[in-house]
């Protein structure tokens, strides 16, 4: 499959999704090679977004994006020790194409051992469930967010 096929078959599926889930490890600092490639392929001019004298516009529906990410390291909060240059990068990426409505959930400090990532995985499943919880279930779904 030619590098234009794959990437008008990557763009029409994110065009019939209702909402997009990335699960990414934050490698140095940013998106790993593979999140890139994808990215590559989905942010094409004429396509996913047109440029005009007053800048980008993206030429996707607007919907729900919400990112995993995961990092040996901390970078947000008062222990943050390693700079995020992944989560801005996302923002303004996905905001070229026209998605701007993004969620973004983390994991920190794996690499610190087993008490962190405990502690981590703690925080993390609270703020899932707090933005969760405020959202109405729709009649298809079972209303069971966590397995």
């Amino acid at each position: 499959m030619g590098s234009m096929s794959r990437s008008e078959e990557l763009i029409q599926e994110l065009e019939r999704s209702d909402y997009v889930v990335i699960g990414t490890p934050m490698h140095n600092f940013t998106v790993p090679s593979a999140l890139k490639a994808w990215i590559d392929h989905v942010v094409r001019v004429r396509r996913t977004f047109d440029s005009t004298k007053e800048g980008y516009v993206g030429r996707l529906r607007d919907r729900p994006v919400f990112v995993a990410v995961s990092s040996g390291g901390r970078y947000s909060g008062e222990r943050a020790r390693q700079p995020d240059f992944l989560t801005p990068y996302l923002r303004a990426i996905l905001g070229v194409i026209g998605l701007n409505d993004l969620t973004v959930f983390s994991i920190e400090g794996t690499a610190f051992g087993r008490d962190a990532v405990v502690e981590a995985r703690i925080k993390t499943d609270q703020a899932l469930e707090e933005y969760f919880r405020h959202l109405p279930v729709r009649p298809h779904c079972s209303g069971d967010v966590f397995p």
